[in-house]
């Protein structure tokens, strides 16, 4: 197989290329602003130059920093922008401290700064964001490709190959794969080629071809039983090419970070985050925001009691057991909705429907509009909730769903929140199917796997600006 083009034999090279670019074209853009709008005067000239010299050494620091300029074929373009505005703000912020320690902003035209930080953001975003667009429409019609080589059994080369033909922008290409022999007939999916053989068919394959990169997967229980682990790692590693592992039996909401136990390699499936300083900055602003949204919403609080005692007979607190933060158990908080109070562990329990006669008219309109979820705040204020986290289900509910859901119960790594991801991306309300209970543990997961205070902060202004829900009744 032959070379797909310079940019595949040049692709370092300009990479080293565009580290020198940046911070060449925005100091010398700096320096051409400035002498044109102020003429320079032979004492303004030294100063001009060096501000450009300050800002090819910071940016270049800066930039370097960044991650900016390592590959994305496998990584999405929104980390990309992120790490732009992130290094660009860093960039401006360093260049401002110094004018000001240094006295020297005065120098300086507004317009030419204002401008020249208006055009470092779009050289950045053009080069960056731009040119790797444009590559991956490249790669989209075929270039820029690299060849790839898959062994494992015919199902998941299957799956492996249609995650390459849905994302055509990697620039992946199905070069061969291959397949342990197996003593039953293989049913071939249509979308893939027959299987070229096993491990030393693909050893000939490769002695007169060429690819860039190889996948596997291993079932140790299905085809490859006559072939242990580690003599397939012996035979991948005795290759020259980069090797990777596809785990069949990995699901989305996973992290894969690798930890060392003494020599031992690791890998963590599911758990928190350990960023204990980001943690404690969470539970900082649920105490505080809990506390302040309590005093604020004190008078519509009392008003929705009030109605409550008056509209229907029963108590105006509607309390039941759920399962907290690692499992544990703690009383949740809601107004009180319906005519019944059931217990949530009950074998009988039944989630509210559409047009549930259970529901109060009241109780319709507290659910509609989320209202009857604000006595947990109290949850939130004794930290058995957080505001943002997995809702916490009836008892009974996670009983019958944990058996048929994998890592269900793993979502409770955090606290129970009184919104989550899942709520604000449309999986709210009854579960009446295994697959919408499965879309919310999924959502739950993805935010453990995820979580940041500025995904906290996210969900909170999409839940205040989603209040009223379809789902909700």
């Amino acid at each position: 197989m032959k070379s797909t083009g310079l940019l595949r034999l040049y692709s370092k090279d300009l990479n080293l290329i565009q580290r020198w670019l940046d911070p060449l074209v925005i100091s010398g853009t700096f320096l051409l602003l400035s002498f044109w709008n102020t003429g320079a005067y032979p004492s303004q000239g030294s100063l001009f130059e060096q501000a450009g010299f300050c800002i090819l050494v910071v940016s270049a620091l800066v930039l370097n920093q960044g991650n900016i300029y390592q590959s994305y074929r496998q990584e999405s373009l929104v980390l990309l922008l992120r790490r732009l505005l992130v290094s660009w703000l860093t960039m401006i912020t360093i260049l401002l401290l110094i004018a000001f320690f240094t006295k020297t902003s005065d120098s300086f035209s507004r317009f030419s700064v204002i401008v020249w930080t208006v055009l470092s953001l779009g050289w950045f975003l053009l080069c960056h964001l731009g040119g790797r667009q444009l590559l991956r429409s490249y790669r989209a019609k075929g270039g820029n490709s690299r060849q790839v080589i898959y062994w494992g059994p015919a199902d998941t080369a299957d799956l492996f190959n249609q995650q390459l033909v849905a994302h055509p922008h990697l620039g992946l290409r199905l070069a061969a794969w291959f397949e342990s022999p197996s003593p039953e007939p293989t049913s071939l999916p249509k979308s893939i080629p027959p299987s070229q053989g096993g491990l030393s068919e693909l050893r000939r394959w490769l002695e007169s071809n060429t690819a860039d990169k190889i996948y596997f997967s291993y079932y140790p229980d299905r085809r490859t039983n006559h072939l242990s682990m580690s003599e397939v790692i012996h035979f991948f590693g005795d290759t020259c090419l980069p090797v990777y592992y596809v785990p069949h039996w990995a699901q989305e909401g996973m992290t894969f970070n690798i930890d060392r136990l003494g020599s031992q390699l690791v890998f963590c499936l599911w758990g928190p985050p350990e960023a204990n300083l980001q943690r404690q900055a969470k539970r900082l602003i649920d105490l505080f925001g809990s506390l302040v949204l309590l005093i604020v919403l004190s008078p519509l609080l009392l008003s929705i009691a009030g109605l409550i005692s008056l509209t229907s007979p029963g108590p105006v607190l509607f309390c039941q057991d759920r399962y907290g933060f690692k499992g544990r158990r703690f009383r949740i908080f809601k107004f009180r909705t319906m005519t019944v109070m059931e217990p949530g562990d009950s074998l009988v329990y039944v989630q509210a429907k559409r047009n549930d006669p259970r529901v109060t008219p009241l109780g319709s309109f507290l659910r509609r509009w989320s209202l009857d979820e604000l006595p947990q705040l109290i949850n939130v204020l004794k930290g058995e909730m957080s505001l943002v986290g997995p809702r916490p289900h009836p008892v009974s509910l996670d009983e019958k769903f944990r058996p048929q859901i994998s890592a269900f119960m793993q979502r409770l790594q955090f606290k129970p929140g009184m919104t989550g991801l899942a709520q604000v991306e449309g999986w709210r309300g009854e579960t009446s199917t295994l697959q919408s209970m499965a879309s919310r543990i999924e959502a739950d997961l993805r935010y453990q796997r995820d979580w940041s205070l500025r995904l906290d902060i996210k969900i909170m202004l999409r839940t205040v600006f989603g209040l009223s829900s379809p789902n909700a009744f």
